[in-house]
């Protein structure tokens, strides 16, 4: 098993990571990943331990979450459930009452390090929220050239502040 460590390789079998960011739920929960070249301070420290911030823009059959950490603006990470491979796709858990807990990880592109680590809560209402869409998701049509198109449109017509704006449910990191 690889563990995730400041300082350590994100994964030692890849060596060029596009830059972005990348959310993904599976059977090791919820992960958001940014992916930057050179990460400066200030993004190395509003990830580990600036104000967060969450939103979650739906244009079916894409899931965005929206992420803010500390000083950096705001950003997007597309979701669909049927792009987990198989082995790893799982159910969340909806109307439990639970915090979803996400781990963020920062990796610096030009060497394939982790340069920030950190652990954090949704709150309830968002949780049940995004469980809930994951979970319509998975009972929904399925076509990937639509998803592509949906994604393409939405970026050609919107900025991440826009889909904040239009945002179903924001909350703060740790509530």
């Amino acid at each position: 098993m690889h563990v995730i460590a400041v300082g350590k390789a994100y994964d030692p079998d890849v060596h060029d990571w596009p830059e972005g960011c990348h959310y993904n739920f599976d059977q090791s929960g919820h992960w958001l990943t940014y992916f930057y070249r050179n990460p400066t301070p200030s993004e190395i420290t509003s990830i580990q331990s600036g104000p967060a911030q969450f939103g979650i823009f739906v244009h079916d059959p894409v899931i965005f979450l929206l992420h803010q950490f500390g000083d950096m603006p705001w950003n997007d990470a597309p979701y669909s459930w049927r792009l987990v491979s198989a082995e790893r796709r799982t159910l969340p858990e909806t109307g439990q009452g639970l915090h979803g807990f996400l781990k963020v990880a920062l990796v610096d592109t030009s060497s394939g390090l982790v340069a920030a680590l950190r652990a954090l809560t949704f709150s309830v209402e968002f949780t049940d929220r995004l469980h809930g869409e994951i979970q319509r998701q998975t009972v929904s049509p399925w076509d990937p050239d639509t998803h592509d198109r949906v994604i393409k449109r939405i970026y050609e017509r919107f900025t991440t502040e826009h889909l904040v704006r239009y945002a179903e449910i924001l909350c703060k990191g740790g509530e």
